[in-house]
């Protein structure tokens, strides 16, 4: 499915989706929730204005068939977007940018473009959950009390108001923002508390992506330059590990099937994916043992032998660190 946004800024951007592909409902005066057409997937997309300048978009949703959504050249965001993914695969460009950013699970993005374009890319059968931070320069230039000498050179230029290129820093998510971004998903206070949770969640999220003093190139010096088709490589071997819950290959067998050495494999899947083989295989195996606890035909046992745990122990010990609540408790929370 391809679709065409010609929106000017993000509150018609949002009414668009509403219109396009979703039904919108208005939840209160700061957050708009659009729920995904059946013929489109499920899941919703959810905005929450926190205060002026300062607001949070969630995606959090599954398509049916691959889906890509392009936004025209006069779209004017004249916000810096602090993007942290949890789970799912997308790529996408701006329209006056030369390369194509690739963006994984356990992967954040910080980014910058007013007046351009964008495509954005994700593929079918594929959780997406993506939580967003948008602030606008003049606030975080307040957030920040002044020391804008102290971030990255491409940030300190978009601060100034000197920015004539975008801006697209992609990062590995460190673990505390990994939490900070499932605390807002689960958020449980509701009314002027949840307000200010959510607020300060957003501004941990912020300060834990901020590049201090460092480039994209700075902070990618250190990396080896994958190939083209060694990220091609890459990508199909996580397809193989996704398509083999119940019995996946080893990392040597994984190697041998992709064509690489297990070395290789192992630096580039994090550097691609920002995780492990098989940390990939276990967010995977918790996604999907989620979705099919939420059906009403499967017990804790099947779902376990669905995601490939021989044990129903194991299972509930894994799920329960992930989620923090047994497989159990979840069924009959849903």
């Amino acid at each position: 499915m391809q679709v065409r946004f010609s929106a000017k800024d993000i509150d018609n951007l949002f009414m668009e989706c509403g219109r396009t592909i979703g039904t919108c409902v208005q939840v209160g005066p700061s957050e708009t929730l659009i729920e995904l057409l059946p013929h489109v997937g499920k899941g919703y997309l959810q905005r929450i204005k926190l205060r002026p300048g300062l607001e949070i978009s969630i995606e959090h949703f599954e398509v049916l068939e691959p889906f890509m959504a392009e936004i025209s050249n006069h779209f004017n965001r004249e916000v810096i977007e602090f993007k942290s993914s949890l789970s799912g695969y997308a790529k996408g460009d701006f329209s006056d940018f030369e390369d194509t950013y690739h963006l994984a699970p356990r992967q954040s993005r910080i980014s910058f473009a007013a007046n351009c374009g964008e495509w954005i890319e994700c593929q079918p059968h594929e959780p997406i959950i993506h939580v967003e931070v948008n602030v606008e320069p003049s606030i975080l230039n307040n957030l920040i009390g002044g020391r804008a000498d102290q971030v990255s050179g491409d940030l300190r230029t978009v601060l100034a108001g000197r920015a004539t290129a975008p801006l697209s820093l992609t990062q590995t998510m460190s673990q505390a923002t990994f939490q900070a971004a499932e605390q807002i998903l689960n958020c449980p206070y509701q009314g002027l508390t949840r307000q200010l949770f959510l607020e300060s969640r957003a501004l941990e999220l912020i300060a834990l992506q901020l590049p201090l003093g460092l480039t994209e190139k700075e902070i990618h010096s250190s990396h080896y330059i994958l190939k083209k088709d060694e990220v091609d490589r890459i990508h199909y071997a996580k397809k193989i590990l996704l398509n083999n819950l119940e019995n996946p290959p080893s990392l040597l067998e994984l190697a041998q099937r992709v064509g690489l050495n297990d070395y290789k494999l192992k630096r580039g899947f994090r550097q691609v994916f920002g995780t492990t083989a098989f940390g990939c295989l276990y967010q995977h195996r918790m996604e999907r043992a989620k979705i099919l606890l939420q059906s009403n035909y499967s017990t804790v046992t099947e779902v376990a032998q669905a995601v490939g745990y021989a044990s129903t122990t194991s299972f509930s010990a894994a799920f329960k660190k992930k989620f923090g609540m047994s497989p159990r408790n979840y069924k009959l929370r849903s």
